[in-house]
Parts: C-alpha cells; sequence; structure tokens
C-alpha cells in the first residue's frame, strides 16, 4: 500500500500516528478492529523517533506495572486476552498479579502485530523511525511535516499520541499551552482555534488536556471511541464518496 499520495486522490488512505507508545498502540489496535469487519482499505503509520510500537519510555523496566492484569487488556470486550496472553508466553499471571513494566510492553507490541496482521489485507501497519515535527489541516486530511523530510507526509488523519505534555511537548497546539495538553471533545478530535473540532486531527491519552494522570483502562476505553469516530468521519466517509 502506497501512503505517499495526495489525499482525496483514490488512493489508499493513511492514518497517522505522531507518538508509538502504549497510547498509539492501544489507539491503533482499536482502529484495526474497528474498521477490518468493514473491508474498509487504509494504512496505519507509526511515526516515533526510537521506532516504538507500543513500548513507552516507561515499559522498559523490571518495576510493576501500577494495576493488576485483570484490568489492563488491550481489548475491552475481551478482559482475559492479557491473561491469555501471558500464559502462553509461559509467564505465570492470575488476575491480580503486578506484572513488569517490561513485560506489558512486550504485550502491546505483540497485540499491535498480531491485530494488524488479522486485519490484512485490508488494513496495513508501519512504524517510521522518524518525529511528527509540526502538522497542518486541510481541506481532505493533514500534511504531517517530520523532522529533516524535506516535504510533508499527505494523509487523510493524524492522531498524536505522544504522551504526558509535561514531559514531551505535541506537535500541535490549539491555542494555550501546549505543555497543558491538547483540547478534544469527549471523543477526541481536536478543537480548533474557532472553537470547533477538527475533522482531521485527534489525540489519544495524556496528551490531551486534563488527562495526564489517565490509566491505561481509561485511555483503552477513549481509544474505542476514537477509533469509532475516525471509522465514521474519515474512513468511512470517503469510502462512500468513491
Amino acid at each position: 500500500m502506497d501512503g505517499s499520495a495526495a489525499p482525496g486522490d483514490g488512493a489508499v488512505p493513511l492514518v497517522a500516528f505522531a507518538g508509538g507508545g502504549p497510547s498509539a498502540a492501544l489507539a491503533a489496535i482499536a482502529l484495526l478492529r474497528a474498521t477490518t469487519w468493514l473491508r474498509l482499505e487504509y494504512q496505519v503509520v507509526v511515526f516515533d523517533d526510537h521506532g516504538r510500537r507500543g513500548r513507552g519510555s516507561d515499559l522498559h523496566s523490571a518495576e510493576r506495572l501500577d494495576l493488576p492484569a485483570r484490568l489492563l487488556s488491550a481489548f475491552p470486550d475481551r478482559p482475559a486476552h492479557l491473561l491469555e496472553w501471558a500464559r502462553l508466553s509461559g509467564l505465570a499471571c492470575t488476575p491480580a498479579t503486578f506484572l513488569p513494566r517490561r513485560v506489558y510492553g512486550d504485550y502491546l507490541e505483540d497485540t499491535l502485530s498480531a491485530t494488524a496482521a488479522w486485519a490484512a489485507p485490508y488494513a496495513a501497519l508501519e512504524v517510521r523511525s522518524l518525529r511528527v515535527a509540526s502538522a497542518r489541516a486541510e481541506e481532505e486530511g493533514v500534511a504531517v511535516q517530520t523532522g529533516g523530510a524535506p516535504s510533508a507526509v499527505p494523509a487523510r488523519a493524524l492522531v498524536v499520541a505522544t504522551g504526558d505534555p509535561h514531559l514531551r511537548t505535541p506537535p500541535l497546539t490549539t491555542g494555550r499551552d501546549p505543555a497543558e495538553g491538547l483540547a478534544t471533545c469527549p471523543r477526541g478530535a481536536l478543537i480548533g482555534t474557532g472553537g470547533r473540532a477538527e475533522r482531521h486531527l485527534f489525540a489519544v491519552g495524556p496528551v490531551r488536556r486534563g488527562a495526564r494522570k489517565d490509566t491505561v483502562p481509561h485511555t483503552r476505553d477513549h481509544a474505542e471511541r476514537l477509533a469509532w469516530l475516525i471509522c465514521d468521519t474519515v474512513l468511512r466517509s470517503r469510502a462512500a464518496d468513491r
């Protein structure tokens, strides 16, 4: 699949993610699951300067997670999914187990890869070791500028998932201090300077204003709502126009 064509020219649309940590993984998993049943063709491209696909900066240590395994499934409709993965991986895990952070990073990476394989051939996943520097909303999509690239990448949508804005300033602002997070509607569309929800710009996870302390279950449930928003307003609307 080629995501280099301009939005609206009939090519397979590209949904870009800024950041490759847990928030991006949960949202990409939700999107791939929501759209595959509809046989919508598109490409997910995760831009992350470290080439991550779910393993955030805090998911490398042996330190234990703050929540037990029963709450941390990537699938809200399959609460035992993490337990099943752990047992298949040969790990001792009960619903009350507090897993090491690096193990949860392994889980998110494996689950994202497995979901992308399941979603083929309709959807495809690519991770590029680049950082989103800025983005510009256009009539039919978003021009995504990556660090060091001479030209912008055209996408149908951009999801900002760069984590805690106090630790990493997000690549988009909404007229207020970006270190306080990006203003969004309840489903995750960015609120533009005119106070209206953007059609092609979204955010998920702690980067959203007021969501810095969100736990994985909160982010996962929001990712589900966001996935259906992108499905309905970006991907399905495009398919109906073809």
